[in-house]
């Protein structure tokens, strides 16, 4: 029950309803767990792994619009408006997560005047990790896309469980920032060389947050790597 950290807002006599109601799915690398343009059937959370969230644009481009990892939650806004989803939810390794349903999510919403809070906060939060992924993918740099991607996994409540020793490959990070795995690896040496973050088997560890998320908006990103 870890990644439901939104109970606390429900009775007794809720909880035990909303828990009852879970459905819980376990998916192996690179599996889709929600497609773009399919009807949004439940909200989702992360319980442990990984997630990219991806869409494609009109012209066929793909689109990078951030990661969800343990205790996240994604998909409040798509469920609200009962619309299809506007982009695709993929494993970037094994991971189990579980699935309100949108009949039980809306119930929640009727029932609880500050989980409707939590969600309003949610949403603003997700609009702005969407743009600030927006202005990565526009960054030519490479050491400014994987800057703005680790930071967007930072953000204190879309990501509540993320710690300052982050467990993501560079062959994952890579996916995200959109990058090969050579350019990726490059982009990682230099930010630990500016002293920005530390690499680790199986991960990183970011040393300077504050002035690694200024990095792919100030004039530093444009540094040859080479």
């Amino acid at each position: 029950l870890e990644c439901l950290d939104w109970l606390k807002l429900f009775s007794t006599t809720q909880k035990n309803r909303i828990i009852d109601n879970l459905r819980v799915q376990s998916y192996s690398t690179r599996e889709v767990i929600a497609r773009m343009g399919e009807p949004a059937a439940s909200w989702i959370g992360v319980i442990d792994g990984l997630l990219k969230i991806n869409a494609v644009s009109g012209r066929g481009h793909a689109i990078m619009l951030g990661a969800v990892g343990a205790g996240a939650w994604v998909g409040e806004g798509t469920v609200i408006k009962n619309d299809p989803r506007r982009y695709s939810l993929t494993a970037l390794r094994p991971c189990s997560a579980v699935h309100v349903s949108r009949s039980l999510f809306m119930w929640m919403l009727d029932e609880s005047i500050h989980f409707n809070r939590y969600i309003i906060d949610h949403l603003n939060e997700r609009t702005g990790q969407f743009i600030s992924m927006l202005e990565v993918a526009r960054t030519s740099s490479p050491v400014g896309r994987v800057a703005g991607s680790i930071v967007n996994l930072f953000n204190p409540l879309l990501n509540p469980n993320a710690k300052i020793s982050l467990r993501i490959t560079q062959e994952e990070l890579g996916e995200l920032a959109g990058l090969s795995r050579s350019s990726t690896n490059q982009a990682v040496k230099f930010l630990s060389q500016s002293g920005l973050l530390r690499t680790q088997y199986g991960g990183i560890e970011v040393i300077d947050f504050e002035n690694l998320s200024l990095f792919f908006t100030s004039d530093d990103q444009r540094t040859d790597i080479n």
